[in-house]
Protein backbone atom coordinates (compact mmCIF):
# COMPACT_ATOMS: atom_id res chain seq x y z
CA UNK A 1 0.00 0.00 0.00
CA UNK A 2 1.31 3.46 -0.88
CA UNK A 3 1.05 6.29 1.61
CA UNK A 4 0.51 9.92 0.70
CA UNK A 5 -0.43 13.30 2.22
CA UNK A 6 -3.27 15.69 1.50
CA UNK A 7 -3.34 19.45 1.40
CA UNK A 8 -6.46 19.90 3.55
CA UNK A 9 -6.72 23.62 2.78
CA UNK A 10 -7.18 22.83 -0.91
CA UNK A 11 -9.60 19.95 -0.36
CA UNK A 12 -11.65 21.22 2.57
CA UNK A 13 -14.01 23.68 0.84
CA UNK A 14 -17.80 23.77 0.98
CA UNK A 15 -18.12 22.68 -2.64
CA UNK A 16 -15.75 19.80 -2.15
CA UNK A 17 -17.14 18.43 1.13
CA UNK A 18 -19.10 15.63 -0.59
CA UNK A 19 -15.97 14.68 -2.53
CA UNK A 20 -13.90 14.68 0.66
CA UNK A 21 -16.46 12.52 2.45
CA UNK A 22 -16.44 10.03 -0.40
CA UNK A 23 -12.65 10.00 -0.40
CA UNK A 24 -12.46 9.36 3.36
CA UNK A 25 -14.98 6.52 3.17
CA UNK A 26 -13.15 4.96 0.23
CA UNK A 27 -9.78 5.30 1.97
CA UNK A 28 -11.24 3.72 5.11
CA UNK A 29 -12.49 0.75 3.10
CA UNK A 30 -9.09 0.32 1.46
CA UNK A 31 -7.25 0.44 4.78
CA UNK A 32 -9.63 -1.98 6.49
CA UNK A 33 -10.20 -4.38 3.59
CA UNK A 34 -7.07 -4.40 1.47
CA UNK A 35 -5.77 -7.67 2.88
CA UNK A 36 -7.55 -10.98 3.33
CA UNK A 37 -6.96 -12.72 6.66
CA UNK A 38 -6.34 -16.47 6.86
CA UNK A 39 -4.26 -19.26 8.43
CA UNK A 40 -0.75 -18.03 9.27
CA UNK A 41 -1.91 -14.45 8.70
CA UNK A 42 -1.33 -14.03 4.96
CA UNK A 43 -1.07 -15.67 1.53
CA UNK A 44 2.58 -16.57 2.07
CA UNK A 45 1.95 -18.09 5.51
CA UNK A 46 4.61 -15.93 7.15
CA UNK A 47 2.75 -15.85 10.47
CA UNK A 48 4.05 -12.29 10.75
CA UNK A 49 1.65 -9.69 12.13
CA UNK A 50 1.85 -5.94 11.60
CA UNK A 51 0.66 -5.52 15.20
CA UNK A 52 2.61 -5.77 18.44
CA UNK A 53 1.31 -8.56 20.65
CA UNK A 54 0.81 -8.27 24.37
CA UNK A 55 3.75 -8.48 26.75
CA UNK A 56 1.45 -9.84 29.46
CA UNK A 57 0.60 -13.47 30.22
CA UNK A 58 -2.64 -12.33 31.80
CA UNK A 59 -5.72 -14.13 30.50
CA UNK A 60 -8.28 -11.46 29.59
CA UNK A 61 -11.06 -13.96 29.03
CA UNK A 62 -11.87 -17.45 27.86
CA UNK A 63 -14.98 -18.64 26.03
CA UNK A 64 -16.04 -22.27 26.01
CA UNK A 65 -17.45 -24.04 22.95
CA UNK A 66 -18.93 -27.52 22.77
CA UNK A 67 -15.85 -29.30 21.45
CA UNK A 68 -12.10 -29.28 20.91
CA UNK A 69 -10.56 -26.40 18.98
CA UNK A 70 -7.94 -27.40 16.43
CA UNK A 71 -8.72 -24.41 14.24
CA UNK A 72 -6.69 -21.23 14.61
CA UNK A 73 -8.52 -17.97 15.38
CA UNK A 74 -8.64 -15.30 12.69
CA UNK A 75 -9.55 -11.66 13.33
CA UNK A 76 -11.01 -9.05 10.99
CA UNK A 77 -10.64 -5.25 10.83
CA UNK A 78 -13.28 -4.82 13.58
CA UNK A 79 -11.36 -7.25 15.86
CA UNK A 80 -14.14 -9.83 15.59
CA UNK A 81 -12.63 -13.27 16.25
CA UNK A 82 -13.66 -16.20 14.04
CA UNK A 83 -12.94 -19.77 15.07
CA UNK A 84 -14.23 -23.28 14.31
CA UNK A 85 -14.88 -26.05 16.82
CA UNK A 86 -15.26 -29.82 16.62
CA UNK A 87 -18.76 -29.31 18.07
CA UNK A 88 -19.76 -28.46 14.49
CA UNK A 89 -20.29 -24.77 15.16
CA UNK A 90 -18.48 -21.89 13.56
CA UNK A 91 -18.20 -18.96 16.01
CA UNK A 92 -17.88 -15.20 15.68
CA UNK A 93 -16.80 -13.63 18.98
CA UNK A 94 -16.66 -10.01 20.04
CA UNK A 95 -13.33 -8.68 21.33
CA UNK A 96 -14.63 -9.05 24.91
CA UNK A 97 -15.24 -12.77 24.40
CA UNK A 98 -19.02 -12.63 24.08
CA UNK A 99 -20.65 -14.49 21.24
CA UNK A 100 -21.64 -12.40 18.24
CA UNK A 101 -23.19 -15.34 16.37
CA UNK A 102 -22.60 -18.96 15.53
CA UNK A 103 -23.44 -21.09 12.53
CA UNK A 104 -24.24 -24.78 12.90
CA UNK A 105 -22.59 -26.83 10.13
CA UNK A 106 -23.67 -30.29 11.22
CA UNK A 107 -20.22 -31.89 11.48
CA UNK A 108 -16.81 -31.41 13.05
CA UNK A 109 -14.69 -28.44 11.98
CA UNK A 110 -10.88 -28.47 11.97
CA UNK A 111 -10.26 -25.90 9.24
CA UNK A 112 -9.03 -22.38 10.02
CA UNK A 113 -11.28 -19.76 8.39
CA UNK A 114 -10.21 -17.24 5.77
CA UNK A 115 -11.77 -13.79 5.44
CA UNK A 116 -12.08 -12.15 2.04
CA UNK A 117 -11.61 -8.45 1.35
CA UNK A 118 -15.42 -8.07 1.16
CA UNK A 119 -15.83 -9.65 4.62
CA UNK A 120 -17.00 -13.06 3.37
CA UNK A 121 -15.79 -15.86 5.66
CA UNK A 122 -14.77 -19.22 4.18
CA UNK A 123 -14.30 -22.45 6.15
CA UNK A 124 -14.03 -26.12 5.24
CA UNK A 125 -15.60 -28.97 7.17
CA UNK A 126 -15.74 -32.68 7.78
CA UNK A 127 -19.17 -32.40 6.16
CA UNK A 128 -17.35 -32.40 2.80
CA UNK A 129 -18.29 -28.76 2.19
CA UNK A 130 -16.71 -25.37 1.73
CA UNK A 131 -18.93 -22.77 3.35
CA UNK A 132 -19.12 -19.07 2.52
CA UNK A 133 -20.70 -16.96 5.26
CA UNK A 134 -21.64 -13.30 5.31
CA UNK A 135 -20.22 -11.16 8.16
CA UNK A 136 -23.61 -11.39 9.93
CA UNK A 137 -23.43 -15.20 10.01
CA UNK A 138 -25.91 -15.85 7.21
CA UNK A 139 -24.95 -18.49 4.68
CA UNK A 140 -23.88 -17.06 1.33
CA UNK A 141 -23.26 -20.30 -0.54
CA UNK A 142 -22.10 -23.87 -0.07
CA UNK A 143 -19.81 -25.83 -2.39
CA UNK A 144 -19.87 -29.62 -2.04
CA UNK A 145 -16.27 -30.84 -2.21
CA UNK A 146 -17.20 -34.51 -2.01
CA UNK A 147 -14.51 -35.17 0.59
CA UNK A 148 -13.67 -33.96 4.11
CA UNK A 149 -11.73 -30.69 4.37
CA UNK A 150 -9.22 -30.43 7.22
CA UNK A 151 -7.07 -28.03 5.21
CA UNK A 152 -7.59 -24.29 5.65
CA UNK A 153 -8.65 -22.13 2.70
CA UNK A 154 -6.51 -19.43 1.13
CA UNK A 155 -7.89 -16.57 -0.95
CA UNK A 156 -6.03 -15.46 -4.06
CA UNK A 157 -5.73 -11.83 -5.06
CA UNK A 158 -8.48 -12.34 -7.66
CA UNK A 159 -10.82 -13.76 -5.01
CA UNK A 160 -10.37 -17.43 -5.93
CA UNK A 161 -10.63 -19.72 -2.88
CA UNK A 162 -8.17 -22.62 -2.70
CA UNK A 163 -8.63 -25.56 -0.33
CA UNK A 164 -7.30 -29.10 -0.05
CA UNK A 165 -9.53 -32.15 0.52
CA UNK A 166 -8.99 -35.60 2.02
CA UNK A 167 -9.43 -37.27 -1.39
CA UNK A 168 -6.17 -35.59 -2.53
CA UNK A 169 -7.74 -32.82 -4.58
CA UNK A 170 -6.81 -29.16 -4.37
CA UNK A 171 -9.93 -27.19 -5.31
CA UNK A 172 -10.06 -23.72 -6.82
CA UNK A 173 -13.49 -22.17 -6.23
CA UNK A 174 -14.75 -18.94 -7.76
CA UNK A 175 -16.03 -16.21 -5.38
CA UNK A 176 -19.61 -17.03 -6.49
CA UNK A 177 -19.27 -20.62 -5.26
CA UNK A 178 -18.71 -22.38 -8.59
CA UNK A 179 -15.80 -24.69 -9.34
CA UNK A 180 -12.90 -23.23 -11.29
CA UNK A 181 -10.74 -26.35 -11.36
CA UNK A 182 -9.29 -29.12 -9.20
CA UNK A 183 -5.87 -30.77 -9.19
CA UNK A 184 -5.50 -34.35 -7.94
CA UNK A 185 -2.48 -35.62 -5.99
CA UNK A 186 -1.78 -39.30 -5.42
CA UNK A 187 -2.72 -39.35 -1.74
CA UNK A 188 -4.71 -37.50 0.91
CA UNK A 189 -4.39 -33.83 1.73
CA UNK A 190 -4.82 -33.51 5.49
CA UNK A 191 -3.86 -30.27 7.18
CA UNK A 192 -1.50 -28.86 4.55
CA UNK A 193 -3.05 -25.58 3.49
CA UNK A 194 -2.20 -23.73 0.28
CA UNK A 195 0.18 -20.77 0.25
CA UNK A 196 0.24 -18.40 -2.72
CA UNK A 197 3.24 -16.61 -4.19
CA UNK A 198 3.39 -13.14 -5.73
CA UNK A 199 2.99 -14.69 -9.18
CA UNK A 200 -0.21 -16.49 -8.17
CA UNK A 201 1.39 -19.95 -8.02
CA UNK A 202 -0.30 -22.13 -5.39
CA UNK A 203 1.90 -24.32 -3.16
CA UNK A 204 0.63 -27.17 -0.99
CA UNK A 205 1.71 -30.53 0.41
CA UNK A 206 0.19 -33.99 0.24
CA UNK A 207 0.57 -37.19 2.21
CA UNK A 208 2.16 -38.64 -0.93
CA UNK A 209 5.27 -36.80 0.28
CA UNK A 210 5.34 -34.15 -2.43
CA UNK A 211 5.13 -30.38 -2.37
CA UNK A 212 3.18 -29.17 -5.40
CA UNK A 213 3.38 -25.89 -7.30
CA UNK A 214 0.24 -25.34 -9.41
CA UNK A 215 -0.53 -22.39 -11.68
CA UNK A 216 -3.64 -20.18 -11.17
CA UNK A 217 -5.11 -22.07 -14.15
CA UNK A 218 -4.68 -25.45 -12.43
CA UNK A 219 -1.61 -26.72 -14.30
CA UNK A 220 1.31 -28.33 -12.52
CA UNK A 221 4.48 -26.24 -12.61
CA UNK A 222 6.69 -28.54 -10.57
CA UNK A 223 6.71 -30.83 -7.55
CA UNK A 224 9.34 -31.82 -4.99
CA UNK A 225 9.51 -35.16 -3.19
CA UNK A 226 10.44 -35.32 0.49
CA UNK A 227 9.89 -39.12 0.48
CA UNK A 228 7.75 -38.79 3.62
CA UNK A 229 4.24 -37.57 4.40
CA UNK A 230 3.62 -33.83 4.44
CA UNK A 231 0.96 -32.42 6.78
CA UNK A 232 2.75 -29.10 7.31
CA UNK A 233 1.76 -26.12 5.17
CA UNK A 234 4.35 -24.33 3.06
CA UNK A 235 5.49 -20.76 3.68
CA UNK A 236 7.19 -18.35 1.28
CA UNK A 237 9.72 -15.60 1.94
CA UNK A 238 10.11 -12.31 0.08
CA UNK A 239 12.62 -13.87 -2.36
CA UNK A 240 10.25 -16.65 -3.39
CA UNK A 241 11.95 -19.36 -1.33
CA UNK A 242 9.41 -21.97 -0.21
CA UNK A 243 9.85 -23.70 3.16
CA UNK A 244 8.17 -26.99 4.02
CA UNK A 245 8.52 -29.52 6.84
CA UNK A 246 7.99 -33.27 6.49
CA UNK A 247 7.34 -36.31 8.67
CA UNK A 248 10.99 -37.27 8.12
CA UNK A 249 12.03 -34.37 10.35
CA UNK A 250 13.64 -32.30 7.60
CA UNK A 251 12.92 -28.65 6.88
CA UNK A 252 13.40 -27.90 3.17
CA UNK A 253 14.15 -24.60 1.43
CA UNK A 254 13.18 -24.66 -2.27
CA UNK A 255 13.73 -22.10 -5.01
CA UNK A 256 10.32 -21.40 -6.56
CA UNK A 257 12.04 -19.37 -9.29
CA UNK A 258 14.02 -22.43 -10.39
CA UNK A 259 11.39 -25.20 -10.57
CA UNK A 260 11.64 -26.05 -6.89
CA UNK A 261 15.38 -26.67 -6.83
CA UNK A 262 16.65 -27.58 -3.36
CA UNK A 263 18.59 -24.71 -1.80
CA UNK A 264 19.23 -26.35 1.56
CA UNK A 265 17.75 -28.79 4.03
CA UNK A 266 18.04 -28.86 7.80
CA UNK A 267 17.59 -32.19 9.56
CA UNK A 268 15.76 -31.54 12.81
CA UNK A 269 15.34 -35.28 13.29
CA UNK A 270 11.80 -35.12 14.63
CA UNK A 271 8.48 -35.09 12.77
CA UNK A 272 7.38 -31.66 11.52
CA UNK A 273 3.68 -30.79 11.37
CA UNK A 274 4.06 -27.13 12.32
CA UNK A 275 4.02 -24.61 9.45
CA UNK A 276 7.26 -22.58 9.28
CA UNK A 277 6.83 -18.92 10.25
CA UNK A 278 9.17 -16.30 8.78
CA UNK A 279 10.39 -13.23 10.65
CA UNK A 280 11.23 -9.90 9.01
CA UNK A 281 14.97 -10.74 9.21
CA UNK A 282 14.39 -14.05 7.39
CA UNK A 283 14.61 -16.37 10.40
CA UNK A 284 12.36 -19.44 10.08
CA UNK A 285 10.56 -20.74 13.18
CA UNK A 286 9.11 -24.24 13.27
CA UNK A 287 7.95 -26.57 16.01
CA UNK A 288 8.63 -30.32 16.13
CA UNK A 289 7.36 -33.51 17.74
CA UNK A 290 10.41 -33.45 20.07
CA UNK A 291 8.83 -30.45 21.84
CA UNK A 292 11.27 -27.84 20.59
CA UNK A 293 10.71 -24.63 18.67
CA UNK A 294 13.59 -24.23 16.22
CA UNK A 295 14.94 -20.95 14.86
CA UNK A 296 16.72 -21.56 11.55
CA UNK A 297 18.62 -18.79 9.78
CA UNK A 298 17.86 -17.98 6.15
CA UNK A 299 21.03 -19.86 5.12
CA UNK A 300 19.85 -23.08 6.78
CA UNK A 301 21.88 -23.05 10.00
CA UNK A 302 20.50 -23.40 13.52
CA UNK A 303 20.27 -20.17 15.52
CA UNK A 304 18.66 -21.64 18.62
CA UNK A 305 16.02 -24.01 19.90
CA UNK A 306 13.65 -23.75 22.87
CA UNK A 307 12.41 -26.90 24.58
CA UNK A 308 8.77 -26.86 25.77
CA UNK A 309 8.96 -30.47 26.91
CA UNK A 310 6.09 -31.70 24.72
CA UNK A 311 5.08 -31.96 21.08
CA UNK A 312 4.58 -28.74 19.09
CA UNK A 313 2.13 -28.80 16.18
CA UNK A 314 0.97 -25.22 16.78
CA UNK A 315 2.46 -22.85 14.20
CA UNK A 316 4.10 -19.69 15.49
CA UNK A 317 2.71 -16.15 15.28
CA UNK A 318 5.27 -13.35 15.13
CA UNK A 319 4.58 -9.94 16.66
CA UNK A 320 5.79 -6.72 15.02
CA UNK A 321 8.42 -6.46 17.75
CA UNK A 322 9.72 -9.94 16.92
CA UNK A 323 8.10 -11.83 19.81
CA UNK A 324 7.21 -15.40 18.85
CA UNK A 325 4.02 -16.95 20.26
CA UNK A 326 3.44 -20.70 20.09
CA UNK A 327 1.47 -23.41 21.88
CA UNK A 328 2.52 -26.86 23.05
CA UNK A 329 0.84 -30.17 23.82
CA UNK A 330 1.63 -29.50 27.49
CA UNK A 331 -1.14 -26.88 27.50
CA UNK A 332 1.20 -23.89 27.72
CA UNK A 333 1.27 -20.83 25.51
CA UNK A 334 4.79 -19.40 25.13
CA UNK A 335 6.09 -15.95 24.26
CA UNK A 336 9.74 -16.03 23.19
CA UNK A 337 12.15 -13.23 22.38
CA UNK A 338 13.92 -13.24 18.98
CA UNK A 339 17.06 -14.54 20.73
CA UNK A 340 15.18 -17.58 22.03
CA UNK A 341 14.84 -16.46 25.64
CA UNK A 342 11.51 -16.92 27.41
CA UNK A 343 9.47 -13.75 27.86
CA UNK A 344 6.56 -15.54 29.49
CA UNK A 345 4.46 -18.65 29.46
CA UNK A 346 0.98 -19.43 30.69
CA UNK A 347 -0.62 -22.78 31.36
CA UNK A 348 -4.16 -22.95 29.99
CA UNK A 349 -5.02 -26.52 30.94
CA UNK A 350 -3.65 -30.05 30.79
CA UNK A 351 -4.96 -30.41 27.23
CA UNK A 352 -2.83 -29.86 24.09
CA UNK A 353 -2.77 -26.57 22.20
CA UNK A 354 -2.89 -27.44 18.50
CA UNK A 355 -4.23 -24.06 17.39
CA UNK A 356 -1.91 -21.31 16.20
CA UNK A 357 -2.10 -17.89 17.89
CA UNK A 358 -3.46 -14.73 16.24
CA UNK A 359 -2.79 -11.07 17.09
CA UNK A 360 -5.36 -8.28 16.67
CA UNK A 361 -4.91 -4.53 16.20
CA UNK A 362 -5.20 -3.94 19.97
CA UNK A 363 -2.30 -6.31 20.68
CA UNK A 364 -4.48 -9.08 22.10
CA UNK A 365 -3.32 -12.62 21.41
CA UNK A 366 -5.93 -15.32 20.77
CA UNK A 367 -5.49 -19.09 20.74
CA UNK A 368 -7.77 -22.12 20.82
CA UNK A 369 -7.29 -25.25 22.93
CA UNK A 370 -8.48 -28.83 22.92
CA UNK A 371 -10.01 -28.06 26.34
CA UNK A 372 -12.90 -26.59 24.24
CA UNK A 373 -11.98 -22.96 24.95
CA UNK A 374 -10.77 -19.87 23.10
CA UNK A 375 -8.36 -17.74 25.16
CA UNK A 376 -7.51 -14.06 24.91
CA UNK A 377 -4.28 -12.63 26.35
CA UNK A 378 -3.58 -8.97 27.07
CA UNK A 379 -4.49 -6.18 29.45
Amino acid sequence: MKFFTLNINKVFTTKRLPLLATFIITLSIIINSSTAQMFMHDLKHTGRSSYQGTSSNEIKWSTITGGEIWSSPVTDSTNTIYVASTDGNFYALNSDGTEKWHYRTGDELYSTPAIGTDGTIYVGGKNKKLLALNPDGEIKWVYFLGSDAYSSPAIGKDGTIYIGAWDGNLFAINPNGTKKWSYRTSSNILSSSPAIGDNGIVYFGSQDGRLYAVSPEGRIKWSFSTEAKIDSSPSINKNGIVFIGSHNGILYALDSNNKGKLIWEYNIGSRLDSTPAISSDGTIYTGAKDGKLYAISSNGTLKWSYDTGDTITSSAAISSDGTIYTGSWNGNLYALAPDGSLKWKQNLSRFPILSSPAIDSQGSVYVGSTDWKVYAFGK
